[in-house]
C-alpha cells in the first residue's frame, strides 16, 4: 500500500503543493492536503475543504486574538478530517503559526507530525518584521509588542507537540528556542531551476525587434521592461523603496516601462498605522 501523507495548510499550494505533487506523480504516494481553498484534486493530490465557525471578536483582547483564530482553524482542521474516516496518513507535515495540526493527535494518535516553522518572534530585536525598517522612524506602540510575544503561544504548541520540525533557513532556525533545538532541522525551500533553464530563458527572452505584450500593454521592441513582484505592496517587502529607484532609473532612462505585480495589502510589519489611512500602496505614491 501506498504511503500516505497528509499536507495541512490554510492556502493551496503554498510550500507544500510542489513537494506533493512530485510525490503523488514520481513515487505514487497518496497525498490529501487539508486547506481552506475549494476542494478538488490537482496534479494527483486531494484538497479536503475545512471552515472556520468562529474567530476573535472585538471584545477579545487585542493580543490574544491571533490565537484565539488559530484555536478556531485547529478545530475546523479536526472538523473536517474526523468527517473523512478514510483519511489515515502514515505521516503529517503542516504550517505551524496557523496551528492547524495541534488537534491532529487526537484523531491519528502516533502518527509523526512534521511541523514548518517560519517565524518565532522576538519582538525587541532589530531584526523582527515590526523593528528593521528603522530609516521610516515610525513609533511602535508597546502593545503591538505584545501582541508579538502572545503570537508565540501557537508556535510553542506546536514545536512541544510535533514529532520533528524545520525551518527553510539557519537564521530562522536559530530564531526558535534553543529547548527544542534537538527536534530541529534546516530544509531549504529549494528554487525550481526549470524556470532558469537555459531552453526556458531562450523562449522567454525577447528577441531583437520584437515587441511584447503584458498585461494589456504593448511594449514597443525599443523600451526596456522592469518589473517588481511581491504578494503585497508593503515596507517589509520595499515597495517604497522599489518607487524611489523606480524614479531615479525613470530619469536617467526614458526608454523603460515598469510592471510592478503585487495585491495593495499588507501582511507583515502593521503599516496602516502610520499611513494616515491610506493603504502603504497609497501612501508610497503620495509622496512620489
Amino acid at each position: 500500500m501506498a504511503m500516505h501523507i497528509l499536507f495541512v495548510h490554510q492556502n493551496f499550494p503554498a510550500q507544500f503543493g510542489h513537494i506533493a505533487a512530485t510525490l503523488a506523480k514520481q513515487f505514487g504516494y497518496r497525498c490529501s492536503f487539508v486547506t481552506q481553498v475549494p476542494p478538488g484534486i490537482s496534479d494527483g493530490i486531494e484538497r479536503i475543504h475545512y471552515k472556520t465557525t468562529g474567530g476573535a471578536r472585538k471584545e477579545t483582547h487585542y493580543c490574544s486574538r491571533t490565537f484565539e483564530n488559530q484555536v478556531w482553524h485547529c478545530d475546523g482542521v479536526f472538523q473536517a478530517l474526523k468527517a473523512r474516516p478514510d483519511i489515515r496518513p502514515d505521516l503529517i507535515v503542516g504550517h505551524s503559526g496557523f496551528g492547524s495540526t495541534l488537534f491532529l493527535r487526537d484523531l491519528y494518535g502516533d502518527v509523526p507530525i512534521i511541523n514548518f516553522f517560519e517565524w518565532y518572534y522576538h519582538p525587541r530585536d532589530p531584526q523582527n518584521d515590526m523593528n528593521f525598517r528603522t530609516d521610516l522612524g515610525w513609533p511602535i506602540s508597546d502593545v503591538k509588542y505584545q501582541r508579538a510575544r502572545c503570537r508565540n503561544g501557537m508556535l510553542l504548541l506546536d514545536l512541544h507537540n510535533c514529532t520533528l520540525g524545520y525551518a527553510p533557513t539557519q537564521f530562522q532556525r536559530g530564531q526558535l528556542p534553543m529547548e527544542f533545538d534537538q527536534k530541529l532541522r534546516v530544509i531549504f525551500d529549494g528554487i525550481d531551476r526549470g524556470v532558469y533553464s537555459s531552453s526556458v530563458g531562450d523562449r522567454a527572452k525577447r528577441q531583437a525587434g520584437d515587441s511584447v505584450h503584458l498585461a494589456g500593454v504593448e511594449v514597443p521592441a525599443n523600451k526596456r521592461i522592469v518589473t517588481y513582484v511581491s504578494r503585497g505592496f508593503e515596507s517589509s517587502r520595499g515597495f517604497d523603496i522599489f518607487m524611489r529607484s523606480a524614479d531615479l532609473i525613470a530619469r536617467q532612462y526614458p526608454d523603460v516601462i515598469f510592471f510592478v505585480v503585487g495585491a495593495d495589502r499588507v501582511a507583515y510589519g502593521g503599516d496602516p498605522d502610520h499611513t494616515q489611512g491610506k493603504t502603504f500602496k497609497e501612501w508610497t505614491l503620495a509622496q512620489h
